[in-house]
């Protein structure tokens, strides 16, 4: 088992930095979610959705 870690150590390595990278964004959406963050910010004319997210709506 540690011969085959030590052979492959560069991997092991770099998968364990992608992990650790994926779980740090993971984790910053979802503290940014609980934190209101981010979302609709009412400029329809910016918003990549086209506005069809439904959050701030202006009455005719």
């Amino acid at each position: 088992m540690f011969a085959w870690i030590a052979e492959n150590a560069l991997t092991v390595t770099v998968i364990a930095v992608i992990l650790a990278a994926a779980g740090l964004a993971v984790f910053s959406l979802v503290r940014d979610k609980k934190k209101k963050k981010g979302g609709c910010t009412g400029n329809c004319a910016t918003c990549g959705m086209g506005c069809s997210c439904g959050g701030s709506k202006k009455d005719n």
